[in-house]
Parts: C-alpha cells; structure tokens; sequence
C-alpha cells in the first residue's frame, strides 16, 4: 500500500509539472507570435460579390503590430519602460511613419490591440462548447443583440481568434486564421521593415503643412479609435457597438 502512494504521488507531480511545462510553453508562443488572417465581406441579403482582404497582428514581447495591406498602413505599439505605449504609424507606399506621444492604456484598450478580443467581451460571451488540448484548446463563443451578432473560436492559450463571424446590418464579415507562426527570424524580419521609414512627430505635423504627404495625412485625421479593432476586407473599421 505505502509503495502504491509513493507512485501515485510521483505520478501525479509528474503530471502536474508537465502541465506546467505544456503552459510555459504556450505562453512563450502567445508572446511571439504572427498571425495572418482572411477577411470576407458579403451582404446577405444582395447578390453581390464578396469581397476579400486580409489583417496581420505580429507580437514580439510587449509590442504589437497591426498590418493592413489593403490600406498599405502598419500600426505599431510600443511598450517603453515606464510601462506606457506609445503608438507609431506607419504608411508604406510613402516609407513614411507618423509618431505620437506615449500615454497610458486601460487593460481592456490593450487586451484589443494585443489580441482582438478583450476580457471584457468575453465576458459577455456565451461559451458554447470546448475541444482540443493546451495550446490547441478552442473556445467556441456566441454573441447576440438587435444590432449585430458575432461567433468566436477562440484559442486561451494563445490569447487568439482562430475564427470570426460578425453581422451587422445585414453584412456578413467573417475573420479567419490562415496562418500562424512562431519563426523568430519571421517576426525579426516583419518588425524590422518599417525601421527605415522616414518618421514624423504627430506634434511637429502643423510645422510641416508644405509636406504634400502630411497635408493628405491632416485631411485624413488621426483618430486613435480604441473600441473595435475588426475591419472588413477592405480594411475599414467595424462599429462593434457592444465592444466600447
């Protein structure tokens, strides 16, 4: 009997530092990471033909980056060391980029810029059913309201959006995983690009309205919008109401 402990002990410490082990790990790849996604955009309701895009979200430890080619516009968030983030963005058909000052984030308003989706909406979220193992475990969510509906599959461990299908107004928008990687040299090459672009201060912009590049970019606005980070396939942003 004595013996019988003894292996039950060892066997259940052995389990437990595996799934410690199996949750290192995830959390190493969570921090990063490349994820690509297709968008389809239809209206469901009309005969019209869908329309295709595509959304790049890259992590490397505490920065993010947000690639949309269609807009040829990466957005870049850095953690300095005082913990605040400043937010860079950067237009590549100019090799321009635009700086603006660093200022402190709620934990939902980064959770969206990190991985899409916040606690926050999670929590409103009905969870409908689970499959899959560490950090291939997926979450399968449901929302729905007068104004739109949205479906999520939903990896924890990785704190990322394998599928989603939102509707609002009668259009149909569905993001979907198309490939993830872990390469380091993949996420090096993809956060070191846009180094070279040539930067401007957001506060240095009025200074500089003979710059054909800045006129179009103060017509254009600034407008750091900190609710719904889905964008149809055209790379235009998604209300998502029930995000804010």
């Amino acid at each position: 009997m004595k013996n019988f402990v003894i292996l039950f002990c060892f066997m259940a410490s052995q389990l437990i530092s595996f799934k410690n082990y199996a949750s290192e790990q995830c959390t190493k790849q969570s921090e990063q990471l490349g994820a690509i996604y297709l968008i389809e955009t239809s209206h469901m309701n009309h005969k019209t033909k869908q329309k295709k895009g595509k959304f790049e979200l890259w992590r490397k430890g505490h920065d993010i980056l947000h690639i949309n080619p269609s807009k040829q516009t990466t957005n870049k968030w850095h953690t300095l060391k005082n913990n605040s983030i400043r937010k860079v963005s950067y237009f590549d058909h100019y090799q321009k980029g635009i700086e603006f000052e660093p200022k402190a984030l709620t934990k939902t308003k980064w959770q969206l810029k990190y991985q899409l989706v916040s606690e926050d909406q999670l929590s409103k979220m009905t969870l409908i059913s689970t499959k899959g193992k560490h950090c291939d475990r997926i979450e399968h969510y449901k929302f729905a309201s007068k104004e739109q509906s949205i479906e999520l599959w939903w990896k924890p461990e990785l704190q990322l959006a394998q599928k989603i299908i939102y509707i609002e107004k009668e259009t149909l928008t569905v993001w979907q995983l198309n490939k993830t990687t872990f390469s380091k040299d993949d996420i090096e090459n993809t956060f070191n690009k846009i180094e070279h672009y040539q930067m401007t201060d957001y506060a240095d912009i009025g200074d500089n309205e003979s710059d054909p590049f800045l006129r179009k970019m103060i017509r254009l606005g600034f407008i750091d919008h900190a609710g719904s980070v889905f964008y149809d396939a055209q790379g235009n942003q998604l209300a998502n109401d029930h995000q804010h």
